[in-house]
This record gives C-alpha cells, sequence and structure tokens, in this order.
C-alpha cells in the first residue's frame, strides 16, 4: 500500500514540475455555416468565381423532367426504387445477371425534387464516384445481411422482402423465395460497400465479384 502511494505520489510531483505551457480557453463563438451564404466581396469569391462561372455551365444543363418530387427515406422511398431501377436496368443490358440490390442510403445524398432535372441535381444525389459490382455470397452470408439491414432499419434494396420487427428481419425472401444457404446468390452493389463498409459486413467476404465501368451516379 505503502509503495502505492509513493508512485502515485512521484507521478504527481513529476506532472507538477512540467514547465511546458497547457492552452487555455480564452473566448468561444459560434459561427454557423450555411451553404446558401454568399460573400461575394471577399477575395476567395473573387478567386474562385471564374471556375464557378465554368462548373455552373456544366452543372446547369438539363437532362430531364420529374414530374414529382422524389425522396429518399426508410425502410422504402419513391427515390431508392428509382435509383435500384436503374442499378438493375445498366446491369441487365450488360448482361449481368443479379438476385437482389443493395446499395447504402448514405451514398444518396438528396431527394429529386419535382421539375427540371440537371446534371447539378444527379451530383447532389450521388456525388461519389462508387462503381457497380456485382458480388457472388453465399446463402449464409446473405442471411447475415439481411439481418443487419433490418437492424439498421432498412437499406436502399430491390428483390429483397422481409418484415422487420424490432429491428429483426422475419420471413426473409429473395425474388419471393427463401433464402437457400446451400446455394451462392449474386448481389448488385457498389464498390465501397463491398469492402463491407456502413456494417455491412457479409458484402466483404464475396467469392468473386465483377466490377463494371460505370459509377452509380452516371447510371442514374
Amino acid at each position: 500500500m505503502h509503495k502505492i502511494l509513493f508512485i502515485v505520489a512521484a507521478i504527481a510531483v513529476l506532472y507538477g514540475c512540467d514547465t511546458r505551457k497547457q492552452p487555455q480557453v480564452v473566448d468561444t463563438d459560434l459561427i454557423a455555416v450555411v451553404h446558401t451564404a454568399r460573400c461575394d466581396t471577399n477575395e476567395m469569391s473573387r478567386w474562385i468565381a471564374p471556375y464557378k462561372t465554368t462548373l455552373d455551365r456544366v452543372m446547369d444543363v438539363p437532362i430531364g423532367y420529374a414530374p414529382q418530387t422524389l425522396q429518399i427515406g426508410l425502410p422504402e422511398s419513391s427515390l431508392g426504387a428509382m435509383v435500384t431501377t436503374a442499378m438493375g436496368y445498366y446491369a441487365t443490358t450488360h448482361k449481368q445477371h443479379y438476385d437482389c440490390i443493395v446499395t447504402n442510403i448514405g451514398g444518396i445524398r438528396d431527394s429529386l425534387a419535382q421539375g427540371e432535372i440537371t446534371v447539378g441535381s444527379i451530383f447532389r444525389i450521388s456525388p461519389f464516384n462508387n462503381r457497380l459490382v456485382v458480388l457472388t455470397i453465399s446463402g449464409s452470408e446473405l442471411r447475415e445481411l439481411c439481418r443487419i439491414i433490418a437492424a439498421q432499419g432498412g437499406q436502399v434494396t430491390s428483390g429483397i422482402a422481409m418484415t422487420i420487427a424490432n429491428g429483426s428481419a422475419e420471413n426473409v425472401k429473395i425474388n419471393k423465395l427463401p433464402i437457400d444457404t446451400l446455394r451462392n446468390y449474386k448481389i448488385l452493389t457498389n464498390d465501397y460497400l463491398s469492402f463491407g463498409n456502413d456494417y455491412l459486413y457479409p458484402l466483404a467476404k464475396y467469392t468473386s465479384i465483377y466490377a463494371f465501368e460505370a459509377t452509380l451516379r452516371e447510371v442514374i
């Protein structure tokens, strides 16, 4: 007991002799950063202006029209359905079979407003350069994937039907059939999730992968 007290006292003395200055909080202030705020008079804005003008010419190009607003949300949403439909169409036209589609809601960053669709609209929805991939995983891993998706309250999926009750997956079916743990399944997803990101670890346990050249944004 005396030995422990001696060690504690020695440490206290050593720290007490430390002559290095410690940072002190002098003042604090909360500055709200609003992405719509403008500051046209500062030097940085003037420096960026030519680049922004060039970028706006590209981003403002109209490419379509949305008859209604498509929202993103869980466990299902209109924009999520549109994204998975686009993914499935692209894979099919490139002759790649898949059993179901999984992409992460975190990769879809904005809803699609009713009205004119521009290049910038698509960049706001999908700002990342994640490529589409088809992963082959076991039925056991697919069942575990569905368990995780249910615990998360859902993800953006197609071809997967389940009842989520208290964070658990019940009555899980792939294309209206129960999961067969003795066979493999092909999952159409993005390469970000192929590393098991967003806690979707089973996707990283694939036995084969086919990578498309196109990114999710290009497909949308």
